[in-house]
């Protein structure tokens, strides 16, 4: 199977100099069976379009009209990607030559929806419910493939067909921050796997594409947190599956609330970003 290389860019002039080199180089591997590159630029302000035509005229730059965020970028990239694989990779990630070949297999299992790389300092992602809210386990690498909760969203291939069928990355996100997991989770309930494979070496960076400097809409660190935290909120309340997982949560959310007082911020912040995003998808 054929893979197409996305990449998402928003203001990365400066880490497309130091990486995207690399991305090309794996791309020439022909071990990797890569068919194209693709990079989704999300209305950048720097010169990050211009240095790219000029220094890799071999990619394909899709131009998004205004900064829209990191699930929209993918999910368009994904709409434009040729081959039936798709690795996403984000700026701040630089791949190993041959980081693909271990992966390619996997996909003959026609059940596998994505496989995650291996980034180094961390294992497959991994999700428990405990006290009403998901929690993320911090796991570390493996020695064998693995089954993983979710993939990384910007360290991944995936198959391009089941990413249509489940519906892509979730927009209620955007910005930024747990589409990917969402993704996973929505995967596993249609019995599709996420896998995350050791020797698909990478080397990321994480959210060296995600700081104040770089952040236009939002230029505070606390801003970013918001997000976060909010994201975090929406993505609980979205698979809340069962009348005691419901209760449960509440309980605990209440208390969050109490104890900090600071959280209804993040509360109403959610509550209003479902409320303005179920009104404007209800008048596409």
């Amino acid at each position: 199977m054929d893979v197409s290389i996305l990449v998402t860019c928003w203001n990365g002039e400066k880490l497309l100099s130091h990486n995207f080199s690399k991305v090309v180089e794996a791309a020439e591997n022909k071990d990797n069976k890569v068919k194209e590159i693709l990079v989704v630029d999300d209305g950048s302000s720097d010169n990050s379009v211009s240095f790219l035509k000029k220094n890799f005229p071999q990619v394909k730059v899709l131009e998004n009209k205004r900064n829209y965020g990191y699930g929209f970028s993918c999910n368009r990239g994904m709409e434009e990607a040729k081959a039936d694989l798709v690795a996403i990779l984000n700026l701040d990630v630089i791949p190993d030559k041959d980081f693909l070949v271990s992966c390619l297999p996997h996909f003959e299992d026609e059940k596998v929806f994505s496989v995650s790389f291996n980034e180094g300092s961390f294992g497959p992602g991994r999700l428990a419910w405990n006290k009403g809210f998901i929690e993320i386990v911090e796991t570390k690498p493996e020695k064998t493939t693995s089954f993983a909760s979710w993939p990384s969203g910007g360290s991944s291939v995936f198959r391009k067909k089941l990413w249509r069928e489940i519906g892509g990355m979730d927009e209620i996100f955007l910005p930024f921050y747990f589409e990917d997991i969402d993704l996973g989770i929505r995967a596993e309930k249609k019995g599709y796997k996420c896998l995350w494979e050791p020797k698909a070496k990478v080397n990321h960076k994480h959210e060296a594409t995600i700081n104040p400097e770089n952040f236009a809409l939002h230029k505070h660190k606390k801003d970013i947190s918001l997000i976060k935290e909010r994201n975090f909120l929406l993505l609980n309340w979205k698979h809340l599956d069962s009348p005691s997982d419901f209760f449960n949560h509440l309980v605990y959310l209440f208390k969050r609330a109490f104890f900090a007082p600071g959280y209804f911020k993040v509360i109403f912040s959610a509550i209003l970003r479902k409320i303005s995003f179920s009104f404007t998808h209800e008048q596409l």
